[in-house]
């Protein structure tokens, strides 16, 4: 917990000089204790996401033929698109990644795989957040809960 919150303490600096938008991730029914953060920054007509979880039970725990957790971006009204795999540290539990993504709303989407190379995330979703259009006022971003 103590990563999160010198994590949210830094996206909060951030956030005061009209920096980039945070949303609070919280697992689904299939990993209730999970909760984490998701920042989303522009940088030039692509955006930055970076998550980073909490809480995160082995995906052998939450699938019994679990191997990966594979980190997706659904842009609105599009189709799902893997952008990678959640570097997860079994030991301290925690889930981290970095990607770039095109668009500025999107549907971010964690599932449990038994191998990387679907083309579509299962069913087996531990994390689902919507990203939200940020107005040329709204300096500290937001989001909506799924």
């Amino acid at each position: 917990m103590a990563r999160i919150f010198t994590f949210a303490l830094l996206v909060l600096g951030l956030l005061a000089c009209g920096g980039p938008s945070e949303y609070v991730l919280t697992g689904t029914a299939r990993s209730a204790g999970t909760d984490g953060m998701m920042i989303v920054e522009d940088t030039g007509g692509n955006h930055m996401v970076t998550v980073e979880l909490e809480h995160l039970p082995p995906p052998g725990r939450i699938s019994s033929q679990g191997q990966h957790y594979v980190v997706w971006i659904v842009p609105k009204g599009g189709t799902p698109q893997m952008v990678g795999e959640l570097d997860y540290d079994p030991d301290e539990r925690v889930g981290r990644m970095t990607a770039t993504a095109p668009h500025a709303q999107f549907e971010l989407m964690i599932s449990v795989e038994r191998v990387m190379t679907v083309s579509h995330p299962s069913e087996i979703l531990v994390v689902k957040k919507s990203t939200v259009a940020r107005s040329s006022s709204s300096s500290s971003g937001g989001g909506s809960d799924d």
